[in-house]
């Protein structure tokens, strides 16, 4: 039977357990009237009456807002009533408060008035995202994970607010078309890299050890036959002579012969003064190639002192690039230590003079041989040609074949004799232009790749079809194009199915491909990608920030922990208060929790004490340290971030006339007293009634998420509040409050999800598919993974 998405779609499983209690409340939600007879509750205009006019009535009007006259009431207006009912929002809790009954009648009320003028505005196209971009590209032309990468010649997607899939902000431009040009020329040459139908030769290259360039020539030593580096970190040795990148890409194997040498030769130590020199093996792009020169590193080697190791291994390089050697734990700026101990005369001046000899990764050999192919013809040319043979572009049948397969991948759905004749046309032109085929090919195929069918996804109003619904599923779990199997399924129709459709989905959440989805939606939802806009001091007392190399790691917990609700499908109170999380070493450190491994960049779960407040988004430093400044943490960005962010209720802009907050510098006046004085202004006391009792909460971490009890010697931080009535002593209690009724939160969430993967905002008709998924969450205790399985299956998905 053919799926039409109703405004109830769950799946089989789930709909015999809710039974009739879920119809009930869907029709309930379609006509608030019958609800309301049947409730036998007071009318809206006495709950408005009751609860609302007397803030928003003819004699005041908070807001401008007036709900006294509902002949005045605008769908708007409704709306804005119901997002404020179910966001707990209102009325404020100083303030006598609904029953649950009375609220779920208003509620559902607003959204049957909102509905009214309700309609999806935005138009039915969404250009791919820069990282969508790069993702389709890679498996179109089945262009390996390695350093290349087609997004990198795309302009940055300028998204003002929202997700990076908000295609009211995707737009296009003359320059970025150009861009889209280039790229897809660039990316089709990795992939179709020789005209050639034969595999290419491999040959051995002994690098010129005296020849050898890198970063500092102050830090390499040359000699007869081997070389020296001794700078630390990024800093690179290569081959220097013009030829030193691939023409081919392929498999290649590097033998290096490498020793640690010089530890000791200073009577100072310089890094590392411990353990064994590393050496460092990496891939990089050639600078005229690369916007970014962008490197990647693959191995690390632990080398012994004063004895020669030989290394040999395989590894993938790409056309156009090469590789490099580095000294991964060496001293950063080992000529500022020096300075520094001819200061304290440690190190007599003439030791400037010399020419340097720190810790540094001695190479007495260093080959490539390559490039090897597993398999003829490549990967990238099986999957760009879609043929496990190479065509033969002499032949014009063939030609047709070819360039019809590949259109049918690059625009994602089926296409026509008609929709190819421009290409056929341009692909005689190239070839007459030219006499090669093969480069008519790549031109062609990049013509294709800049056209509106690749770059944007197209969906029509209402009802999805089943190649725009593949599509849709394939970017929001995956970021990138449908494989084989959504085609297929498409192509058949059975992907409009209620059982195929819950079954993919199932499928496409546990494919390691899913991750694309975690990282993405969690760093933009959880605003991740700000981290490092306001960096901590390097020189005080936030050092360990950089010592332990803080920034990655805080980003990689919240993703590892976002990961882990939804593939064990824990309930989303996790988010809001648990017991555990994912540290490395440094993490642990800052945590003051114990780990077990000694590996410091090993991440594992760990079980927080009773004791450790750490638990949930709250606990986690990434978000503690994106919501301070660097110096000092705020209540109030604190509290503005829980609001918006996590509980999606943002707070109005503050008035004009209201002055900003002046931090107290001799610390006589705690923050507390600050903002008590500040909220006695009437044009504050709402929003700050809202906000800090979340950021007094926080206050007991500092800018890095560090626990703590006092800013200073003389100042003791309070963390007590209220919030939704309800008091609080500390964070933990605050925690609790919060997942008591985590109703608002799965809202805002379910909201998000679906923002994200629809490209446009919801409209007052999604609303009613959001609370009904709302309610059906609850049934089963909130679980993530059910959560997002119930999207994906709903009318939020399969309709425009």
């Amino acid at each position: 039977m053919k799926y039409t998405p109703p405004k109830k779609t769950i799946p089989s499983s789930r709909a015999r357990r809710l039974g009739l209690k879920a119809l009930s409340l869907f029709i309930c939600l379609a006509t608030p009237t019958v609800a309301v007879a049947a409730d036998d509750i007071p009318s809206h205009q006495q709950l408005l009456q009751k609860y609302c006019v007397q803030c928003h009535g003819i004699q005041k009007m908070k807001g401008d807002v007036r709900l006294d006259d509902g002949s005045k009431m605008t769908p708007a207006i409704w709306k804005n009533v119901y997002e404020q009912l179910a966001g707990q929002t209102m009325p404020p809790d100083n303030k006598p408060q609904p029953t649950g009954t009375e609220r779920t009648h208003l509620m559902k009320l607003a959204l049957n008035r909102a509905q009214q003028e309700s309609a999806v505005t935005s138009t039915g196209f969404r250009r791919l995202n820069k990282r969508e971009y790069g993702n389709t590209v890679r498996d179109l032309l089945g262009l390996r994970r390695g350093t290349f990468d087609p997004g990198e010649y795309i302009y940055a997607d300028e998204i003002d607010e929202g997700f990076d899939t908000d295609a009211e902000s995707l737009v296009i431009s003359n320059e970025l078309l150009l861009e889209y040009m280039g790229a897809a020329e660039k990316s089709l040459r990795q992939a179709l890299f020789s005209a050639d139908s034969q595999k290419p030769a491999s040959h051995r290259r002994k690098i010129n050890l005296d020849k050898v360039k890198g970063t500092s020539g102050r830090y390499i030593n040359h000699h007869k036959e081997h070389v020296i580096g001794r700078s630390g970190g990024k800093a690179k040795l290569y081959d220097g002579q013009p030829s030193r990148t691939m023409n081919y890409p392929g498999r290649y194997t590097v033998t290096v012969t490498a020793s640690g040498v010089d530890r000791n030769f200073y009577p100072i130590r310089l890094q590392p003064e411990k353990g064994p020199l590393v050496m460092g093996f990496g891939v990089a792009q050639d600078a005229t190639e690369s916007v970014s020169g962008k490197d990647v590193l693959l191995k690390t080697f632990e080398l012994q002192d004063d004895t020669e190791q030989t290394f040999q291994f395989d590894t993938w390089i790409d056309k156009g690039h090469f590789p490099y050697l580095s000294f991964v734990n060496g001293p950063g700026k080992p000529i500022t230590q020096i300075r520094s101990n001819i200061r304290r005369r440690k190190l007599e001046p003439s030791a400037m003079k010399e020419l340097y000899r720190g810790p540094g990764i001695k190479i007495t050999k260093f080959e490539i041989e390559g490039p090897f192919h597993d398999q003829w013809p490549p990967e990238s040319y099986v999957t760009t040609y879609d043929s496990t043979t190479i065509p033969r572009l002499e032949d014009k049948t063939e030609r047709e074949w070819l360039i019809g397969r590949f259109a049918t991948r690059a625009f994602r759905r089926p296409v026509s004799r008609q929709d190819m004749a421009p290409y056929f046309d341009f692909l005689e032109k190239k070839h007459a232009a030219n006499g090669d085929w093969h480069e008519a090919v790549i031109r062609t195929f990049a013509a294709m790749m800049s056209s509106p069918d690749f770059l944007y996804l197209r969906e029509t109003p209402g009802v999805l079809d089943a190649h725009a619904l593949a599509n849709r599923l394939s970017y929001f779990f995956w970021s990138t194009m449908p494989d084989l199997e959504l085609f297929a399924l498409a192509k058949s129709g059975q992907l409009t199915h209620l059982s195929v459709l819950t079954t993919q989905v199932e499928k496409m959440l546990t494919d390691r491909r899913s991750k694309q989805f975690c990282n993405s939606f969690a760093d933009q939802w959880l605003a991740l990608e700000k981290l490092g806009s306001m960096p901590p001091d390097s020189k005080g007392e936030f050092r360990v920030y950089y010592r332990q190399n803080l920034e990655p790691a805080m980003i990689e917990e919240t993703r590892r922990f976002f990961q882990h609700v939804l593939y064990e499908n824990q309930s989303v109170r996790d988010f809001i208060d648990s017991d555990y999380s994912f540290v490395n070493k440094g993490l642990a450190e800052l945590y003051r929790v114990p780990m077990q491994s000694n590996d410091a960049s090993e991440f594992q779960r760990v079980i927080f004490p009773a004791s450790v407040k750490r638990g949930g988004l709250l606990g986690h430093a990434s978000i503690l340290t994106l919501s301070a400044n660097g110096v000092e943490t705020s209540p109030i960005e604190r509290g503005v971030w829980v609001l918006a962010d996590l509980l999606g209720t943002p707070l109005p802009p503050p008035p004009k006339a209201v002055p900003a907050l002046t931090p107290d510098l001799n610390g006589a006046v705690t923050v507390r007293e600050m903002l008590e004085k500040h909220r006695s202004d009437p044009a504050c006391m709402e929003c700050h009634r809202r906000m800090d009792p979340l950021g007094f909460a926080l206050e007991a971490f500092d800018p890095i998420g560090r626990f703590r009890t006092q800013y200073s010697e003389t100042q003791t931080i309070s963390t007590d509040g209220n919030y939704l009535g309800k008091n609080f002593a500390d964070v933990a209690e605050l925690k609790r409050i919060l997942a008591s009724d985590i109703r608002p939160f799965t809202r805002n969430l379910i909201i998000r999800l679906a923002e994200y993967a629809k490209g446009r905002k919801l409209d007052a008709a999604d609303y009613v598919t959001v609370q009904l998924l709302v309610d059906q969450a609850g049934e089963n205790d909130f679980k993530f993974r059910d959560i997002l399985l119930s999207i994906a299956t709903s009318d939020l998905m399969t309709n425009r």
